[in-house]
């Protein structure tokens, strides 16, 4: 079903912008499809940058009116997802110098699959920008300047980038880029709305590292639109007064990160704060393999916590 479903999109976008060369921008907001699924089951044959894409996936561009580039996002729908059934969602947030395809790799798209979900990653505009979290690097000589609290700047090992720059590269002042970081994100999420028949009770939020923290910074600010949200190996300090308190929220790090104890002691606080929160050490896994390695946590959490009746 969905790969019917899938060529019919692409054929759609090829009819509505024909007239678009692939290297020139989009009329804003108008996105069209630039690899359409290669097979029907797990595989691996793309990369993101240095991440894997899973061959199910569907990546796309839509026109970025803010900067008139075309910013990047991936797709996939689960096969069981049936015509006129309203679907969950999950909207992905990379790490540092990750990008959209880091949560679209065979292990957590298999979940996503057999639990029937849209798993949708984003760009936030740059590898490097944090989703509109200004604190998030605070005291780094490349952060901008914000009021709060300092945050953990990420981990000194990096994945190195291969391949052409993904993203936003018009923007560099770091603040006007966090941002534009928020908005690709919130924009992408409204653009699936629009297009898919999505359950409004079932809309989840997860993110890793960078993204977890910028997790939390979305989802306080836009605590309505979500039912759950999940920090996997992230850092970050949500206000104990603040709208996350309805929210409930997992954190997962695996034993073998360093950065793993901070996300222990958010969790720790916050509960002690009144949160609802759950917190899981997965015994084995370091700050990359947790992402694929949590997915089965993270997506039975999120079946356990839709929104709650008049949230």
């Amino acid at each position: 079903m969905y790969a019917a479903a899938s060529m019919c999109l692409v054929i759609m976008a090829y009819a509505q912008n024909a007239a678009v060369p692939a290297n020139q921008p989009l009329p804003p907001g108008v996105s069209r499809v630039t690899s359409p699924p290669v097979g029907k089951a797990a595989g691996q044959a793309r990369r993101a940058g240095h991440d894997p894409v899973d061959d199910r996936v569907e990546i796309r561009e839509y026109g970025f009116k803010e900067t008139g580039e075309n910013m990047p996002y991936a797709v996939f729908v689960s096969s069981k997802i049936a015509k006129g059934q309203k679907a969950p969602l999950v909207l992905a947030l990379h790490g540092y110098l990750g990008n959209y395809g880091t949560f679209m790799r065979s292990g957590c798209v298999e979940e996503a699959e057999k639990n029937g979900y849209i798993l949708v990653g984003v760009m936030g505009y740059s590898p490097t920008a944090p989703f509109g979290n200004t604190n998030m690097f605070a005291g780094r000589k490349d952060a901008p300047s914000a009021p709060g609290p300092a945050r953990a700047a990420p981990p000194k090992v990096m994945p190195v980038m291969q391949g052409p720059a993904i993203g936003g590269t018009r923007e560099t002042d770091p603040a006007r880029v966090s941002e534009l970081s928020e908005i690709d994100t919130m924009r992408v999420l409204d653009l699936v709305r629009k297009e898919f028949d999505i359950d409004d009770d079932r809309i989840f939020l997860m993110g890793h590292s960078m993204g977890g923290a910028g997790a939390l910074y979305l989802g306080e600010k836009y605590a309505p639109v979500w039912a759950a949200v999940a920090c996997i190996a992230g850092f970050g300090s949500p206000d104990p007064k603040g709208k996350l308190k309805d929210t409930p929220l997992y954190f997962t790090a695996g034993s073998e990160d360093k950065l793993g104890a901070m996300g222990r002691t958010t969790a720790e606080q916050l509960k002690a704060a009144g949160f609802d929160v759950q917190w899981k050490e997965l015994p084995g896994l370091d700050h990359g393999s947790i992402i694929a390695g949590s997915m089965p946590d993270v997506f039975e959490f999120f079946n356990r916590h839709p929104r709650k009746p008049g949230k």
